[in-house]
């Protein structure tokens, strides 16, 4: 677990104490920053790169090594390596985006993009499983068409996806990364939508400060039924907000907190559900977030601690559109990393 501050405190407008972390500049950012901003978000893998995610995927395949058999040994990338440092530190420290460009999609099989986005993954942190029987290293974004009654399951249709965070529920924490690669891109829609949680948090303190320590509470998160352990507590806890020494984190999906506040027989009051309601708004304002439609071969890497993201609805054809492969990362350069002791130390709080 990584190092934990308390949020500070300072006093509103209106005479009441609110939670008010320092604001984050490279994270207080709007929809017009980031246009202006975007080619500097792009990172154009070199030749060399290439050449070598090439050469790994032909080892994989002369091998018949499969994504839930390879190993990060396997799957070596040195000139992206040499990268790694400036593109972390665009994540952890500046506007939280990576969009890595120049893989050709079209002369990989899905089975090779699930191999690919490993692989790249793997140099930006530890991939997380996110599922128990099935999803262990990757999830296929794409419309299944069929009728989808799980509100968590979004992923698996065409419909718009609210503004939401990766909870990564059988897990002691959530996701540092997400990592998305584009194998083929909608035939109309499918936008990718992020917003940042300073920008976020910035509104809600100007405009709604009489609100704003509503979301540092801890709230119920009932987790999708994937991703329950069969043994596990029914919920989750944990704040909306969240202050730590390294930046204002935010964990949000409203379809898990209704129901998981329901499930722990603490329902939403009238000022929690108008605070939540409050938030849906600021979430959808065109204004505030960033929309990148990913091209073939594009792969868009976030950081899912400090943004939300979500998605437009899309339209598929014949052949299913739209397929994005999602994998998910813990951040190793940050915090105790993979060392069990130090891992012990810190979510145990071993002296």
């Amino acid at each position: 677990m990584e190092s934990h501050q308390s949020p500070s405190t300072n006093s509103s407008s209106n005479g009441q104490k609110n939670i008010m972390p320092n604001i984050d500049v490279a994270r207080s950012w709007s929809s017009q920053t980031l246009v202006r901003e975007q080619d500097a978000l792009v990172y154009q893998l070199p030749r060399e790169a290439i050449a070598q995610i090439d050469q790994a995927l032909g080892f994989a395949r002369a091998n018949g090594l499969t994504v839930e058999t390879m190993e990060q040994e396997d799957f070596r990338i040195p000139a992206l390596a040499r990268a790694l440092p400036d593109l972390r530190h665009r994540l952890d420290a500046g506007r939280g985006i990576v969009i890595l460009r120049g893989l050709d999609a079209e002369s990989f099989s899905e089975a090779d993009a699930e191999i690919v986005t490993w692989g790249i993954g793997n140099y930006f942190g530890r991939p997380i499983r996110q599922g128990l029987e099935k999803d262990r290293r990757f999830f296929t974004v794409t419309d299944r068409g069929v009728e989808n009654k799980d509100p968590t399951r979004i992923g698996a249709t065409a419909k718009i996806s609210a503004m939401h965070s990766d909870n990564g529920c059988l897990e002691p924490r959530p996701p540092c990364y997400v990592g998305l690669f584009c194998y083929r891109q909608a035939v109309s829609g499918g936008e990718s939508m992020l917003i940042s949680a300073q920008t976020v948090h910035d509104v809600i303190a100007d405009e709604r400060p009489d609100l704003l320590p509503l979301f540092f509470q801890e709230y119920h998160f009932r987790p999708p039924h994937l991703h329950v352990w069969p043994a596990g507590e029914p919920t989750i806890i944990k704040p909306i907000l969240e202050a730590h020494s390294d930046e204002l984190r935010i964990h949000y999906a409203r379809v898990m907190i209704e129901p998981g506040m329901e499930l722990a027989e603490t329902p939403l009051n009238d000022v929690q559900r108008e605070a939540l309601d409050y938030l849906d708004s600021v979430l959808a304002r065109e204004d505030l977030y960033f929309q990148y439609q990913l091209n073939d071969g594009e792969m868009l890497i976030f950081n899912n601690l400090a943004l939300l993201h979500g998605r437009k609805a899309f339209t598929s054809d014949h052949n299913g559109g739209r397929i994005l492969k999602r994998i998910w990362m813990w951040r190793r350069h940050i915090g105790p990393g993979d060392d069990p002791v130090a891992l012990d130390h810190a979510e145990f709080g071993l002296k």
